[in-house]
């Protein structure tokens, strides 16, 4: 927010209904408490996602829960990773195959009618 010069922003906080006990930004309400005497201090609020994400990235490196290793079949696995490498059919890899040399031959066209475009241009300009 745009707050005019000489204006202490604590102030533009309190005139919006908050109460006048105590600015916005010193505490925060928790997410799931409707009562306002359990107060966050703004300080301790890193601290708490900190020790969150701890906590989390223990949960997420233990991998998947041993039950469901355990019951996961992967007998398939190798049918499903052939299979997997056979989407494009032969015949469109041919025809793409194809399609690079013919594109690689037209580059190569076109460069040398570039060359001889600039070559036919200076040519004019001489016989100007």
């Amino acid at each position: 927010q745009d707050i005019p010069e000489g204006e202490d922003p604590t102030d533009a906080a309190q005139d919006q209904g908050n109460g006048g006990s105590h600015s916005q930004g010193d505490e925060l309400q928790s997410p799931g408490s409707s009562d306002p005497a359990t107060p966050i201090p703004v300080d301790e609020v890193l601290k708490i996602l900190k020790e969150f994400l701890r906590g989390f990235h223990k949960l997420r490196d233990d991998g998947p829960p041993k039950a469901l290793m355990a019951i996961r079949d992967n007998s398939k696995d190798g049918e499903y990773w052939e299979a997997l490498a056979r989407v494009i059919p032969k015949r469109t890899l041919k025809l793409w195959d194809a399609l690079g040399a013919a594109l690689l031959e037209y580059h190569k066209v076109l460069t040398r009618r570039a060359e001889l475009f600039s070559e036919a241009t200076m040519l004019q300009q001489k016989n100007s």
